[in-house]
């Protein structure tokens, strides 16, 4: 789906969901899943290579192809209905007088950003209305909502703190591992786009942006470096409960070695206490003709005694050794 925001030279600002954009005029493009038709199009009237079209989908990090004219691809974090975050690449392609934004599939945030851009735009000065300041509120919309995706996994870093504190979860690691994967990707995307935005601050990039802009693009460059400190900040956290899962694992490790030598303590103990009193009674049963004390009156009564003794004793013994 092909839109575009127009702005003619008489001042009016026109938006329209259609493929036949004005190129004379200052205009943003904005492509959510173009087809091959779109993608013909937007190539042949921009010159834009059209594989271009197919590898920025393959990146994992912000990425710069040419700065004459400016073509990037951003990775950009969102967090969805569910509250859960995702990602996403747009390819950005931008002339003096054009800005080209393509999106592999639809998403209501930027649909509604469009909307927004084409109302807000009419209150701009005349001399803000251009393709650098359209730049820079997308990026700024966007380095705003990274405060949104920053905050998320704050969040799951003190659940897993939590899971690993209580015990609730078998598996904290495996989600540690995953989100400090994730962060590091983030920074790497988040100090990509910095790179872009301090190419334009330099002018090193054909794009039509006023003093007033570049300025609104310092405190966007800044903000980008003020997050990047934040994963930083975050990983030390992942860092912190990664050692708080150690010593978890290896106290309970401990406790079951304890558990361990008590069982076979006490095992020891009770074989004992059995062996002792059924060897006396084994040796009493021997079949022999002549055993001493075989012929006692009193000699059933004095094994017997002699049992209740070994086994007092024994018992008293390990009872001591607080093996029982």
């Amino acid at each position: 789906m092909l839109r575009y925001l127009a702005l003619e030279k008489t001042g009016s600002v026109i938006t329209k969901e259609s493929s036949e954009y004005p190129k004379e005029e200052t205009v943003w493009i904005f492509v959510e899943n173009p087809s091959t038709e779109e993608i013909r199009k937007v190539s042949e009237d921009f010159e834009v290579e059209p594989k271009l079209f197919i590898d920025y989908k393959r990146q994992v990090r912000s990425k710069r192809y040419t700065t004459t004219p400016l073509q990037f691809v951003m990775v950009d974090y969102y967090i969805d209905n569910y509250g859960t975050i995702r990602k996403t690449n747009i390819l950005f392609i931008i002339k003096k007088n054009a800005l080209i934004t393509i999106l592999p599939h639809p998403l209501k945030n930027y649909e509604e950003f469009f909307k927004e851009i084409g109302e807000d735009i009419k209150h701009w000065p005349k001399n803000e209305r251009n393709i650098g300041r359209i730049l820079y509120e997308f990026l700024d919309r966007d380095v705003q909502e990274n405060y949104d995706v920053l905050r998320n996994t704050e969040d799951d870093i003190v659940e897993i703190e939590k899971y690993i504190l209580t015990e609730q979860n078998n598996h904290p690691i495996t989600k540690l591992l995953a989100l400090r994967k994730d962060l590091a990707a983030m920074g790497r995307r988040f100090w990509s786009t910095a790179k872009i935005i301090f190419l334009i601050k330099k002018g090193l990039v054909t794009i039509d942006v006023s003093p007033k802009t570049l300025r609104l693009l310092d405190d966007v460059y800044d903000t980008f470096h003020h997050q990047i400190t934040i994963i930083a900040t975050q990983r030390d956290m992942l860092k912190d409960a990664l050692t708080l899962y150690e010593t978890s694992l290896s106290n309970k490790l401990a406790k079951s070695t304890h558990d361990l030598n008590t069982i076979m303590k006490n095992l020891t103990a009770l074989t004992l206490l059995v062996m002792i009193p059924t060897f006396i009674a084994s040796v009493y049963g021997m079949n022999f003709r002549h055993a001493p004390q075989l012929e006692l009156q009193t000699g059933f009564y004095q094994a017997i005694a002699l049992m209740l003794l070994a086994g007092l004793l024994l018992y008293l013994y390990f009872h001591k050794k607080e093996w029982l």
